[in-house]
């Protein structure tokens, strides 16, 4: 009986390790809003229901307290990796608009985001919440706590971690394409704006008189306002496949620190 207790508890530990280190770095679960208290407590239950379902799952304990430790700081990391790539996906919306912030002239605006506790640009802060408030919208935070409890079947409790070379080739990827969608995303409003700063400079030449800088500011701010809210749906379709390749690039690198 003592027997079934200790494996038991060192079980829901190594369980709870993991969910630990994902609610320490995932989004929105890292939020500094949220208490501690909450977060331990959230996640305690959370380990707790996913601890019965795996409830027989083959453990093989270590020997040695050094050694328990050590794989419950091997399940930790697996978690704190899977939430570190949550705030990749989140990170493309808030470069976006501060790209946009630095071509629209908002680049000395900063304002506080909540989540982060840390100064952002206006228009970053503004496209950051807005995926927060879509992924809130189609109950992602739900699938997030999924897709934790479904990666103990992809790499099961006190599996062995295999940091390979693909496994950082896959890391470095994601964050590449954090950059490139970011473009993309500002690109339209990025364009439109080059386009007024080239007139604007024709007009400067043709017409000395007149202070364009006083023209041009202004002008930026208003167009480049009238074009984020135009292409709004463009940042929920990006945001929709940014959202779906989320749950994939989980599995991905479970499956690659799996070997």
């Amino acid at each position: 009986m003592d027997l079934l207790v200790n494996q038991g508890l060192s079980l829901y530990l190594l369980i709870f390790a993991r969910i630990a280190g994902f609610f320490l770095t995932a989004i929105p679960f890292s939020a500094t809003y949220i208490p501690n208290q909450v977060k331990v407590w959230l996640a305690v239950m959370v380990a707790f229901l996913v601890f019965m379902v795996n409830l027989k799952a083959p453990l093989q304990i270590p020997d040695t307290i050094i050694g328990y430790v050590l794989q419950m700081l091997g399940e930790m990391l697996i978690g704190c990796i899977l939430g570190f790539i949550t705030q990749i996906i989140f990170a493309a919306f808030q470069l976006a608009g501060q790209l946009l912030d630095m071509q629209m002239g908002f680049g000395m605006v900063n304002v506080l985001n909540p989540e982060a506790d840390i100064q952002v640009p206006l228009f970053g802060n503004f496209l950051y919440l807005f995926a927060l408030l879509c992924f809130f919208a189609v109950n992602g935070d739900h699938v997030l706590l999924s897709c934790i409890a479904q990666s103990y079947k992809i790499l099961p409790v006190g599996g062995e971690i295999h940091f390979s070379g693909n496994f950082y080739n896959y890391i470095f990827g994601i964050a590449g394409d954090m950059f490139a969608i970011a473009f993309k995303m500002a690109l339209p409003v990025l364009g439109s704006l080059l386009v007024t700063e080239l007139v604007m400079g024709i007009i400067a030449r043709t017409v000395p008189q007149m202070n364009i800088f006083m023209v041009a500011l202004p002008m930026n701010i208003g167009l480049g306002l009238g074009l984020v809210m135009v292409i709004i749906p463009v940042f929920i379709w990006a945001f929709e496949m940014q959202f779906n390749q989320l749950y994939q690039h989980l599995s991905n690198v479970l499956m690659i620190l799996r070997g």
